[in-house]
């Protein structure tokens, strides 16, 4: 179950190109988190602030569909948790 619509999804399907017009800052910016190696592209940087976008609209909108953001933590860590076990089971 998708809490939000908007996460439904993200990291499958076709890439599209789009086009997107930035002041000279927030291309130096995008250029600065590249040149520090905290992204490979633009375009990374621009998806995870898409993304975290996204995160922040979610938490938002949980407490109207019933869920309180300790209680997705919590769940998002227990999965965490045992995705993690169970890829590195082998090296017990």
């Amino acid at each position: 179950m998708y809490i939000s619509r908007l996460i439904a999804n993200d990291s499958c399907g076709t890439a599209m190109n789009i086009s997107i017009g930035l002041t000279q800052n927030l291309v130096s910016y995008l250029d600065s988190k590249v040149k520090d190696g905290l992204y490979k592209s633009r375009s990374e940087v621009v998806r995870a602030a898409i993304r975290e976008l996204m995160r922040q609209d979610m938490l938002r909108e949980m407490p109207q569909k019933g869920f309180k953001p300790e209680d997705f933590e919590q769940l998002r860590t227990k999965a965490a948790d045992e995705l993690f076990a169970k890829k590195y089971k082998r090296f017990d």
